[in-house]
């Protein structure tokens, strides 16, 4: 058995609690009612809006407003929504504390120690007993100072990049981006492979005449050239005027035909393919890709500059971090409108941002996550150092988080505000057709390659014309 000193209560009785414990007294089945020890003192929290953990209650979907958990929750944080605001609003109800929440008192939100040795933001507040906690959860590392610790995390997250999404490819340079340079130098080279191939039979065949002294046929004079230009109709589908006679010279272009059907369907597939989607750029997908791509990383946060770690990592991981500074505006904001940089975020945060605030009306993200996320972090609230009620505040934690209440209302929050986005760009663009026919525009490099076509050839029948008269 352990006794707590209650000093809440006004009896003198009730001031020491008594909890039965075997490892934990967090477990022990008697202590959910004992928790509940505070009588409604006001516990002062710091939080600021940010978006999707803590959210005022006006920016919440009307649907998820409607919500009677979600109601009694931003009602007990007085009015702050999210997993932040909910936890806290259901810490306040099960604690039986009254939650004061304020603002950073110098608008810094998270915070930061200065040269001077002065700390801003909630972490000052939080060391100048101005507040006893700050609600906005964070990454649990060091923040250059040994007076705060954390509560119980509640999740661990990845820190990644957000690059520019790429840029959507020119229609009249999809058709030849739609298959590799590879496949591409490899079907130019057969053609004229197969044209030297069919020259050789055939000059092999016309040894044979030559010895038996047999009349030559049609098309055996025929040079290389022309045979691989005959070569390429067949592979291209087209007639060939000089069909061979000889065996050997048959299965040649029956091997050929029958590979036409192979490559002509590919390709009629392809270019379908590349005519009615919209094709883009290769994104950034790796740490090494971002490093050679020379955008800087920015970041209005200076607690994230430690995201690749001491100068003793590897060389990549030194060069990157050589790229990182710091902006007095949304990195976010920039990196997907001025398209100039590259910003940090949660990886858990990602897909919402980008759906609710970085997507285009045609429903192409704005900002494209790296696969590579060089750093993961727990993240958790912060208390002064030495708190005394922080064991409690980590016993409830604890409940909440293994109950798996944290993440459900994360997913609620999450999706409720994409499904609020969706709609409304369903509204803004509802005369848009989801299907269009093909029109001129989308056929433009046909009519491009034909009239550089007829160019060419109107100038090398101009300069055959000339020299014929010289002659």
């Amino acid at each position: 058995m352990l006794y707590f000193f209650n000093p809440f209560h006004a009896e003198e009785n009730e001031q020491l609690v008594p909890f039965f414990i075997r490892a934990d007294f967090a477990m022990s089945p008697t202590a959910s009612f004992k928790l509940n020890i505070f009588n409604g003192i006001p516990i002062r929290c710091t939080v600021f809006p940010r978006n999707p953990t803590l959210l005022p209650w006006d920016s919440l979907p009307e649907s998820f407003r409607s919500v009677r958990y979600v109601q009694q929750s931003v009602q007990a944080a007085n009015g702050s929504g999210g997993l932040d605001g909910m936890l806290l609003g259901n810490l306040a109800v099960a604690m039986n504390f009254t939650a004061e929440t304020m603002d950073a008192s110098d608008g810094l939100e998270y915070g930061y120690r200065l040269k001077n040795e002065t700390y801003v933001g909630s972490l000052g507040d939080l060391l100048q007993y101005r507040t006893d906690v700050s609600f906005n959860i964070r990454f649990m590392k060091y923040y250059d100072t040994h007076e705060i610790e954390f509560l119980h995390a509640i999740y661990s997250d990845q820190l990644c990049i957000l690059s520019p999404k790429s840029l959507e490819i020119p229609q009249w340079l999809a058709i030849f981006l739609c298959f590799h340079p590879y496949v591409w130098a490899s079907f130019v080279v057969i053609g004229f492979v197969g044209g030297y191939c069919w020259y050789v039979l055939r000059r092999w065949g016309l040894r044979k005449v030559r010895l038996y002294r047999q009349r030559l046929r049609k098309g055996d004079p025929a040079q290389c050239s022309v045979l691989s230009i005959e070569l390429w109709l067949v592979l291209l589908g087209a007639c060939s005027t000089h069909l061979p006679v000889r065996m050997i010279e048959r299965l040649l272009l029956t091997v050929f035909l029958i590979a036409n059907v192979i490559i002509s369907g590919t390709f009629q597939g392809t270019l379908t393919t590349a005519f009615s989607t919209k094709s883009f750029y290769k994104d950034l997908n790796t740490l090494a890709a971002l490093d050679q791509s020379a955008l800087p990383i920015a970041t209005s946060s200076r607690s994230l500059l430690d995201i690749f770690g001491n100068a003793s990592l590897s060389p990549l991981y030194q060069s990157l971090k050589g790229k990182l500074q710091i902006l007095n505006e949304s990195a976010r904001h920039r990196a997907a409108y001025e398209r100039d940089v590259c910003c940090i975020e949660r990886h858990s945060d990602v897909h919402l941002i980008i759906n609710t605030e970085y997507i285009r009306p045609n429903g192409q993200p704005m900002l494209h996550v790296v696969d590579e996320c060089p750093r993961v972090y727990s993240l958790a609230y912060i208390v002064r150092k030495g708190w005394p009620f922080a064991p409690l505040f980590n016993a409830a934690i604890y409940r909440f988080v293994e109950a798996g209440l944290c993440m459900k209302w994360y997913t609620d929050t999450e999706a409720a505000l994409i499904m609020q986005k969706r709609i409304q760009q369903m509204i803004e663009h509802q005369e848009e057709p989801a299907l269009r026919k093909l029109t001129v525009v989308d056929m433009q490099t046909s009519f491009y390659i034909m009239a550089m076509g007829v160019f060419i050839s109107l100038m090398v029948f101009t300069v055959e014309t000339f020299v014929g008269r010289g002659e």
